[in-house]
């Protein structure tokens, strides 16, 4: 069996016969992994405390011919994220870049992107970043990375500028509208600063990003992972209820 070497980052795991676990991992060369861990459940296993969900490793592992699992050999934690456990907002915005990475990253291709988005978007969460805007910046790049985020400023159809103002969105094309071919249809409108706000997510870090997605802006980026997908994130429902803010007595 092939020996290989790699930075990843720890997604979920699943528990595994008796004492196995199952872990899902996003790797900087080899994409997404599912690695087999042998001995990993127990008060005296050796991977104890190795395997931390969202920690940046590095690892060493066998690949297992005509089989969908790899097996774990080797693990040395580069960056924990238990501290997010103590921020439960934080702690489930980093749930919802685990399932983001498990659902749009296929399995065994390179997606050193995908790996470079998730490690930052982890380490934003760490350094206090607001969670809504790390989720937001996520989602956006997300789709964007899987081919499915049409030009924000360029028609569809005729290729012409959008200008700076609203645009219509063609659902069905995934494209945007200049007005010209817009004439006659009751196409949903993306505000001019629901564009604004998404140029200025693709061109800036997340940590630099200040503002949350206003709420057209969100929809429409749903919109678009729902036509990709065709489901919706289980996590963002946790994520959802954990950030909004407390009721008022």
């Amino acid at each position: 069996m092939p020996r290989r070497r790699d930075e990843g980052v720890l997604l979920v795991r699943y528990p595994f016969r008796e004492r196995d676990l199952i872990v899902a991992a996003l790797t900087r060369s080899s994409g997404l992994l599912r690695l087999l861990v042998r001995r990993a459940r127990g008060p005296r296993s050796p991977w104890a405390g190795k395997l931390e969900p969202l920690a940046l490793v590095r690892m060493t592992y066998f690949e297992r011919p005509r089989s969908e699992l790899a097996t774990l050999d080797e693990v040395a934690m580069v960056r924990s994220a238990f501290a997010l456990a103590q921020r439960p907002a934080a702690w489930a915005a980093g749930q919802v870049l685990s399932e983001l990475a498990l659902v749009f990253c296929p399995a065994g291709q390179r997606a050193e992107a995908s790996f470079r988005l998730v490690d930052r978007c982890i380490l934003a969460l760490l350094e206090g970043h607001d969670p809504q805007i790390v989720v937001d910046y996520a989602c956006v790049w997300t789709v964007r990375l899987a081919g499915v985020l049409p030009e924000l400023d360029r028609c569809g159809v005729c290729g012409g500028s959008l200008g700076a103002g609203e645009a219509f969105y063609d659902a069905r094309a995934q494209t945007f509208l200049c007005p010209t071919h817009a004439q006659g249809g009751n196409w949903p409108v993306l505000s001019a600063g629901a564009r604004r706000w998404l140029e200025g997510v693709l061109s800036t870090p997340v940590e630099r990003v200040e503002e949350p997605a206003p709420a057209d802006a969100r929809a429409w980026v749903r919109q678009a992972r729902l036509a990709f997908a065709e489901r919706e994130l289980v996590t963002l429902a946790t994520f959802a209820a954990l950030s909004a803010p407390p009721e008022k007595g």
